[in-house]
């Protein structure tokens, strides 16, 4: 019975009414007022009678020193996971302790199973470069970062396995160090190289072969002026990262003869660029629609990449300030983006 009917029924029984009537009256089975009575014959006018009984429960398979030795497995290698921890905890009586139970365990002491985040690995230098770049950017406004059109190269491959790590880890722990999967880049199936801005996508160009300084620069005459005028206005600024080919004499000539205003972009840098945001929703959204073969899958990565919208990466572009503070905050470190 809920609170309210075990109030009332209280009620009837101090006026003297019958158990048969006061379940007559509260639409209740004889047998359940009752029994309510019976539980609570010691008290049975009382207060104490409106609250549960305490119940005994299951009880508890594992002993404190067990439980100490999971949490204190965990720590030890936020690596591991439950079935090792209850194939290596000790036993008294022979009995196997399920893995649900080492979750249940881990959870009590705060720690939860989860996907390693993907991070660039830094080094000493690297962190530096990053807070001296974003310092010396840190009272730049969204509407200046609005001026900047940002580039990169991806790749996305049919049948790509992400390859997801799990770390056992506390609430808010997910950017420590020991809790990250660090990436490197890699040549994908198809490869492509594209522009965006807040004013919206720009140029997809798919890369054929090893992009060397020949093809980047093919790539920068034909695209480049044209985006960034488009997406930003006649005096944006070009980003692009420190690949062996943008930083090719014959493409820093190419852009100073055009006064194409670049960053100094620290290296190892994909957090601060929003492109790598789209790109990682760019495959998502490839990989739910599954190409049968590499012309198809190159004709979706076109189609979704044309879908992005010039609100989306707006938004986008409006985060840059908090990554650049959450780099300051963090001492080059990296952030959550």
């Amino acid at each position: 019975m809920d609170l309210a009917t075990r109030g009332a029924a209280i009620a009837f029984k101090r006026t003297g009414i019958s158990e048969r009537e006061i379940g007559r009256r509260l639409e209740v089975p004889h047998s359940t007022i009752q029994k309510f009575f019976s539980v609570h014959r010691h008290s049975p006018l009382s207060n104490a009678a409106l609250k549960d009984r305490p119940r005994s429960g299951r009880p508890r398979c594992t002993t404190a020193r067990q439980d100490r030795f999971i949490v204190r497995s965990i720590v030890n290698d936020p690596n591991t996971d439950a079935s090792s921890v209850a194939a290596d905890l000790p036993t008294h009586d022979g009995r196997s302790v399920s893995e649900r139970t080492i979750r249940r365990r881990a959870a009590e002491a705060g720690l939860y199973h989860r996907v390693k985040r993907s991070a660039p690995h830094l080094t000493a230098a690297h962190r530096h470069a990053r807070l001296q770049f974003a310092e010396a950017h840190a009272d730049w406004t969204v509407d200046d970062w609005r001026k900047v059109m940002f580039s990169d190269e991806s790749s996305v491959e049919c049948g790509q396995n992400h390859g997801q790590q799990w770390v056992w880890r506390k609430k808010g722990e997910e950017w420590r160090g020991e809790n990250r999967k660090l990436t490197v880049k890699f040549a994908g199936h198809v490869s492509f190289w594209c522009t965006m801005a807040a004013g919206g996508p720009g140029s997809f160009h798919v890369l054929n072969g090893t992009l060397d300084s020949a093809r980047y620069l093919n790539v920068v005459r034909r695209h480049v002026q044209r985006d960034g005028i488009r997406l930003c206005g006649e005096h944006f600024i070009f980003q692009q990262d420190n690949h062996s080919a943008h930083t090719a004499d014959e493409v820093l000539d190419y852009m100073e003869r055009k006064g194409i205003q670049t960053l100094n972009w620290p290296a190892n840098s994909p957090d601060l660029s929003p492109i790598e945001n789209m790109y990682a929703c760019l495959k998502r959204n490839v990989t739910e629609r599954n190409p049968s073969n590499q012309n198809r899958l190159r004709e979706i990565a076109q189609e979704e990449w044309n879908l992005f919208t010039p609100a989306y990466t707006n938004a986008l572009i409006s985060s840059i300030p908090h990554r650049f503070q959450e780099v300051i905050e963090r001492r080059g470190g990296s952030t959550s983006y």
